[in-house]
């Protein structure tokens, strides 16, 4: 029962590290689009936006992929 606990413990600490790492991630990146577009460098916005909904839309591919696989 103690290996079970130490393991949930270790998983849940890491979960909360690698969400603080993405959120600061976020925060960052809405920094820079923010900071961009208050310069005028539209360029960096553009790209940063094209890149999200790049990713989204791979997310949502590869979830599409999955099911009509029969994956999920």
């Amino acid at each position: 029962m103690d290996d079970l606990v130490l393991a949930g413990s270790l998983g849940i600490i890491g979960l909360c590290i690698v969400a603080i790492m993405v959120l600061y991630g976020v925060f960052s990146l809405a920094g820079l689009i923010f900071s961009s577009y208050a310069s005028g460098e539209y360029g960096i916005v553009l790209v940063c936006i094209v890149a999200i909904l790049m990713a989204g839309s791979l997310y949502m591919a590869v979830g599409w992929w999955l099911h009509a696989t029969d994956r999920i």
